[in-house]
């Protein structure tokens, strides 16, 4: 697989003031490839939305590069079609809504980049009907449920047609059912459009369909592997402020109970055949 982002010794650090500055990455390194899907955990403050903002050149690294898709972000003509190849969702919706209704929300990244009319109507249709929420093309934002606003943001960024997605905690407000929505139209995106993403969360249930879990704590990777590799090893998760899917842990305590069960269980339907098939 091409690497899309290559993240190469980067650090970064906050100043507030003359001698007060906080480092929020330290030497990290990163590769991600196309078509790739990557979850990002650790606890608050352990550096993962600035490492997002560093994705799309929101943030300059201090040291070190961040190169996306061979243009390096330092360099300011370069910020322009980095921030068209990496589209960015961040936790709050009502922060990326702008218009009054919501075909015309999703025509308002596109109109920024200057794409003739025609255009912009076939692109604002295909995101809204990929998205599932062209029924609602008409509706006005602010009379949406909290996922419907959140697959609204993420619709205004695919009619941008970016080809790395990044969102930053984008379930965090809402309920179990928005998160699922969510969820689906983000999976359904990397799975079927092939879009690259990098999806940050404090959910561990969210983090089992990706292809890769990368674990921050203090600004540093401490994990990196597949989803059954992170989480077969709950102590050292546990040692940086995280937990395990709940799955997971139930399948580790029926063990202790004498259960034989595989250490890596992660979904419930995994649970229920290896239930089923001990006794």
């Amino acid at each position: 697989m091409k690497e899309i982002i290559k993240v190469e010794g980067v650090s970064f650090y906050y100043n507030y003031g003359k001698e007060d500055q906080v480092l929020a990455l330290d030497d990290i390194s990163l590769n991600i490839n196309k078509g790739e899907f990557i979850t990002v955990l650790g606890h608050n403050g352990s550096g993962k939305s600035t490492l997002a903002r560093l994705l799309n050149a929101l943030l300059i690294p201090n040291k070190g590069k961040v190169i996306v898709d061979g243009l390096m972000t330092t360099q300011t003509d370069n910020l322009w079609p980095i921030r068209q190849t990496v589209g960015m969702v961040f936790q709050n919706p009502d922060n990326q809504i702008v218009a009054t209704t919501v075909e015309e929300d999703v025509a308002f990244g596109p109109e920024n980049l200057g794409i003739p009319s025609h255009t912009i109507r076939e692109r604002v249709d295909e995101a809204l009907k990929l998205i599932g929420i062209y029924h609602l093309r008409q509706r006005p934002p602010h009379h949406l449920s909290g996922g419907q606003k959140q697959k609204l943001a993420i619709a205004g960024v695919v009619a941008m047609r970016p080809r790395c997605l990044i969102l930053d905690e984008p379930t965090a407000l809402l309920d179990p059912e928005g998160r699922r929505e969510v969820m689906a139209t983000v999976k359904k995106l990397n799975r079927e459009e092939k879009i690259t993403v990098i999806y940050i969360t404090h959910f561990m249930e969210e983090a089992i369909i990706s292809d890769r879990i990368m674990v921050m704590d203090q600004g540093r990777f401490v994990m990196e592997g597949t989803p059954k590799g992170v989480f077969s090893r709950t102590e050292k998760l546990r040692e940086v402020g995280l937990d395990v899917p709940q799955v997971t842990e139930l399948a580790q305590i029926l063990r202790k109970d004498g259960i034989h069960l595989p250490l890596d269980t992660l979904e419930i339907e995994e649970l229920v055949m290896s239930l089923c098939s001990s006794k």
